[in-house]
């Protein structure tokens, strides 16, 4: 063989050895690829949390994804509308040249209900709380991707996700803790010990010198237990450290933006009275003392709280708790925002050992319980808490908190004691922005607070005129997001619930 020769076959040699060596380092049956891992993306909107997203992890950078119609995406053994597929980074942002490719999925409800498709979350019926699902279970079929030059198709991704949780919702709320104490029963009159668990959104600019107001969140009934994300998710509570919301609060000679927010949970219900139960807001709650301690341990290790500017509210159970703190603690925070708040206006029957009597008919809500004509809501407690700053939110057509059994009275009180900075937000219904087709059951008015759509108030003249034991002089309003009026104090007019709340400064 001549030497041109082989110096040519050399040449092959090495030249096809480059090719194979430039091949992506993965291992492969018949052009298939196996996923690394995969992660749901869970979104926190306002009907409640939501997988809004799948991601898959691979080994190697992809350089497209190939065939697009043909990928079908099931979680929770529900098929998805899938309204994208594109490269991202591990949080499901769009990037090139990376390791993960993320499925955008449709979000939709389940027929003739107020659920949510697919939802990581399970509502209990025996304890009356939302908990994580067990498992939750991804497949994805169909498709190829490419890696350089070469194709494969994609196999093997079906997998348990409920342990592969992507949540920049929750991630926000950086500061965990928990506190622990005893504490008397409020029905047993013995000492129980309790526990609290935390989280809290802290703004990024601590240092500057500019103290920042405090908004305090309350959970309702479904998001008691011992994992404060579920506090977070099930009222979307993070909207309150989302831009929109935080913009509305500002510290300092440079109008610094920025506000704490404080998600406080409780093991059971903030209605409860001692018995485990969830009362009806005709009592009191076992959890005052420790809430109160919560939030002062939580302040006393952050000197960049403002002290002067705790604002504290919730909806429904902590709709309840909030007019309870207020009514405890009259001193203590600068303003409050209850929503559809379940503190009674009247007491409800009792057994003899301290718990309440129940209908025999199944009636949700406190519908329940068997309504007495003496007042919980007495005087004694208006008078406490008249000079508080407090903006209501509630719907007409709430059935579970009935407003004319609830805030209806309380408020017409307040303003008949001379209440000056008090206001009220009365809708028709409640309807959302995140799936505006739908139409949420009444009690779900936190919407509307969570959404920033909080600017009318009522006409609080008419209703100090009102002779109407049903309607107190409220006229509910969508249109108005409200009211046909707005909240006037000290000659300012606030367009808005968290521009009025940013300007509450306790005397």
């Amino acid at each position: 063989m001549k030497k041109e020769q082989i110096f040519f076959i050399i040449l092959l040699i090495l030249s096809v050895f480059t090719v194979y060596s430039n091949e992506p380092s993965i291992k492969t049956k018949n052009r298939q690829i196996e996923p690394k891992d995969i992660y749901m993306f869970i979104e926190g909107i306002e009907g409640g949390p939501v997988v809004s997203k799948i991601i898959v992890e691979f080994p190697e950078k992809i350089t497209s994804i190939e065939q697009k119609h043909s990928w079908k995406v099931t979680t929770a053994g529900i098929e998805r509308k899938i309204r994208d597929i594109y490269i991202s980074d591990k949080k499901g942002k769009k990037v090139s040249g990376s390791e993960f490719i993320t499925f955008d999925l449709e979000i939709s409800t389940i027929k003739n209900s107020f659920s949510y498709s697919a939802s990581p979350f399970k509502y209990n019926t025996k304890i009356l709380m939302n908990q994580w699902v067990s498992n939750y279970i991804v497949d994805i079929k169909g498709g190829n991707i490419k890696i350089g030059s070469n194709t494969f198709f994609v196999s093997g991704l079906t997998k348990d996700t409920i342990n592969n949780r992507i949540v920049p919702d929750t991630e926000m709320f950086n500061f965990r803790d928990s506190i622990s104490g005893d504490y008397i029963n409020p029905i047993t009159q013995k000492t129980d010990t309790l526990k609290l668990h935390l989280a809290a959104y802290e703004p990024a600019q601590l240092k500057s010198g500019n103290k920042k107001p405090l908004i305090i969140w309350l959970h309702g009934q479904g998001e008691g237990g011992t994992d404060p994300d579920i506090a977070i998710l099930g009222n979307e509570a993070a909207a309150l450290a989302r831009p929109e919301i935080q913009s509305y609060f500002t510290s300092g000679s440079n109008k610094e933006k920025g506000a704490f927010v404080l998600i406080v949970q409780s093991p059971t219900y903030w209605m409860d009275e001692g018995d485990g139960t969830n009362g009806n807001g005709s009592g009191v709650s076992r959890y005052t003392q420790i809430l109160m301690k919560a939030i002062q341990d939580y302040i006393a290790v952050n000197p960049y709280v403002d002290k002067n500017r705790i604002y504290i509210g919730g909806d429904s159970n902590g709709g309840y708790m909030t007019i309870n703190m207020i009514i405890e603690y009259p001193t203590y925070f600068a303003a409050a925002y209850p929503i559809c708040e379940a503190y009674s206006y009247y007491e409800y029957e009792k057994n003899p050992n301290g718990t309440y009597k129940r209908r025999t008919e199944n009636l949700p809500g406190t519908s329940n319980f068997i309504l007495t004509d003496k007042l919980w809501f007495t005087p004694e407690k208006i008078e406490k808490i008249k000079n508080i700053p407090i903006w209501f939110i509630n719907a007409a057509n709430d059935p579970i908190v009935i407003p004319k059994n609830f805030s209806l009275p309380a408020y017409r009180d307040l303003l008949k004691a001379g209440a000056k900075n008090a206001w009220y937000s009365y809708y028709e219904d409640v309807k959302g922005t995140d799936l505006p087709e739908l139409e949420y059951l009444g009690h779900f008015s936190w919407i509307y607070v969570l959404n920033n759509k909080v600017g009318g108030v009522q006409d609080t003249q008419r209703i100090i005129n009102s002779k109407d034991k049903e309607t107190f002089g409220f006229i509910p309003s969508n249109n108005g997001n409200g009211g046909n009026k707005k909240a006037i104090f000290n000659g300012k007019e606030y367009s808005n619930l968290f521009a009025w709340m940013n300007e509450q400064v306790k005397e």
